[in-house]
């Protein structure tokens, strides 16, 4: 109970709300990794009793550009699919169908039947899709995550950074993408904001590395975030070591 206490909680409405919270804040924590604790269990994260809380505005946008690119996905291979299927027969380089818009040069070499071997030149794109590198995020992101959203079961903690790990690989993914979509029109712009991040990631990393240096200091970083289980771990080592 005190490690997801919203599990317990009575109240329909809060653990609803709250469960549609937290993966937008995980999802924050991609985007934005500025605070991070050892422990998010017990109180580190109020829960939403109200659905005037502030914080509902940015899960409903969250959910409404994930339902939008899910289903954009979805429709789009829907369309690909249903593409493959009728023109199954057709020319398997210019794509038309020999009895009605064929390439001219498959017509006049085959004498307009069916050609045996067609002689179009192959100038199709084998590479893949930006939707099919975007649905291949999004599985990334989502599978890895889905066991610990309580959806299915409960978990026992609130919010933990190791579930992170192969959900950063989509994530990443996608800011690749995105950087890779813009590069043409705003190359001095992408670089810019690559080497920025690389910068300010870099300097958190290293900030984090130093909370990580010792028990003493990852529970001192963490005393602000959960000070409940950073002050219990904070006092039991300090006692351990004799400087209570």
């Amino acid at each position: 109970k005190a490690d997801n206490p919203t599990a317990k909680e009575a109240s329909v409405l809060t653990r609803t709300l709250t469960f549609l919270y937290l993966p937008v804040f995980n999802f924050l924590l991609l985007v934005c990794p500025r605070q991070l604790s050892f422990d998010w269990s017990m109180d580190a994260i109020p829960r939403i009793t109200s659905p005037f809380d502030i914080r509902l505005l940015p899960t409903a946008l969250f959910y409404y550009i994930l339902y939008y690119t899910v289903h954009s996905c979805v429709r789009h291979y829907r369309s690909k699919h249903h593409k493959s299927v009728m023109k199954r027969q057709c020319c398997k380089v210019c794509k038309q169908n020999p009895e009605e818009d064929h390439h001219t040069v498959c017509k006049i070499v085959n004498n307009n039947n069916l050609p045996a071997s067609c002689h179009c030149k192959n100038s199709s794109n084998q590479t893949l899709s930006k939707k099919s590198i975007v649905t291949m995020c999004l599985a990334f992101i989502i599978l890895p995550f889905t066991p610990a959203t309580n959806l299915f079961f409960y978990v026992g903690f609130v919010v933990a950074e190791r579930v992170l790990y192969l959900p950063s690989v989509g994530f990443c993914m996608l800011v690749a993408l995105g950087a890779h979509a813009l590069w043409n029109h705003y190359r001095n712009f992408v670089l810019g904001g690559i080497l920025f991040l690389l910068a300010v990631l870099s300097a958190r990393t290293f900030q984090r590395n130093r909370d990580w240096a010792s028990e003493e200091s990852l529970y001192r970083s963490a005393v602000h975030i959960n000070p409940s289980k950073a002050y219990g771990n904070l006092g039991s080592i300090l006692s351990t070591a004799g400087r209570l």
